[in-house]
């Protein structure tokens, strides 16, 4: 029997595909914000009636939405554990507006135009709508001036690998946000997971025991050769 040995733990994410609800996850609404993180199935935004796409894995997915401004954040801790992984995560974006506007802040009732989604991974210890330095540890993803209005479903995948070893038994956070003020928007999000980069090598006893064989054989061969 072949052995492998154990690959490093990737961390767990509950419930990465919605298909149990928003369960495992936890929404945050500015106040005054309209609309929140819902979840979605079909073909319409659960709110607004938007044409969206259906939901690319399953049947349910996250979906921000609302009638009238507001910022939404949807997010999950997790314990990072050393490894290599990679962080992947299908996203779809619906921005009804004429543009993206991006200015470094997730707050609408800000006087500037705001129109713009981000992914994070964050502290716990962060307020849930900081785009703080400090605060932010790594960014996934982040819409920019001149993307594509509506676009999706597509899949963002990024190797966090170092950050995971270098926060390796710390509980981080893993942010969805989405902030509009100028017109519409919908964030839909499914198939959150954390895979593993990593290919099982064969374990120590397997990799001695090919080397016992080959002694053997080679053995065997020297004194076939010589009779």
């Amino acid at each position: 029997m072949l052995l492998l040995a154990p690959a490093h733990a990737v961390p767990s994410l509950s419930n990465g595909g919605f298909e149990s609800g928003l369960s495992g996850w936890t929404t945050a609404d500015q106040t005054g914000s309209d609309g929140t993180f819902y979840v979605q199935s079909g073909i319409l935004s659960p709110t607004s009636g938007s044409d969206v796409p259906a939901p690319p894995q399953g049947t349910s997915a996250a979906m921000s939405d609302a009638g009238a401004p507001g910022s939404h954040v949807l997010y999950q801790d997790f314990v990072a554990s050393a490894g290599n992984a990679t962080l992947s995560f299908q996203l779809f974006i619906g921005n009804r507006a004429d543009a993206f506007y991006t200015p470094a802040t997730l707050d609408f009732s800000t006087p500037e135009l705001n129109q713009q989604a981000r992914v994070d991974i964050l502290t716990t210890s962060a307020d849930p709508f900081s785009v703080m330095a400090a605060d932010i540890l790594m960014t996934l993803y982040q819409t920019n001036i001149g993307d594509a209005l509506v676009d999706g479903y597509f899949t963002v995948s990024q190797d966090v690998s170092a950050l995971l070893a270098a926060h390796s038994g710390e509980t981080l956070r893993l942010r969805f946000a989405e902030v509009d003020n100028v017109f519409i928007s919908q964030m839909g999000v499914d198939n959150v997971r954390f895979e593993s980069n990593e290919i099982p090598e064969p374990a120590l006893s397997l990799l001695l025991g090919i080397a016992l064989l080959a002694l053997v054989a080679t053995q065997a061969r020297r004194r076939n050769e010589r009779r």
